[in-house]
């Protein structure tokens, strides 16, 4: 989809945040209060459907496995 310039809408958005409490990863690893992890939102699938329940699929990431996920995306 087009938004109001030339670029197309993102399909996905990731930002870094502190962990204030216990959470766990997409892989199952605990992030402890004070450390760093990476939350990917992606808004629409590779199909083109958006999610179901809410506006987006959030997925919490290490910043090392963050690295990895953007590696392999490529």
């Amino acid at each position: 989809m087009m938004g109001a310039n030339w670029r197309p809408d993102p399909k996905e958005r990731a930002f870094g945040l502190r962990a204030w409490w216990w959470k766990r990863t997409a892989s199952g690893k605990l992030i402890w209060p004070g450390q760093m992890y990476v939350v990917v939102q992606r808004y629409y699938d590779d199909m083109g459907r958006p999610p179901i329940h809410g506006l987006s699929w959030d997925r919490i990431y290490t910043p090392n496995e963050y690295l990895v996920y953007q590696l392999k995306k490529e």
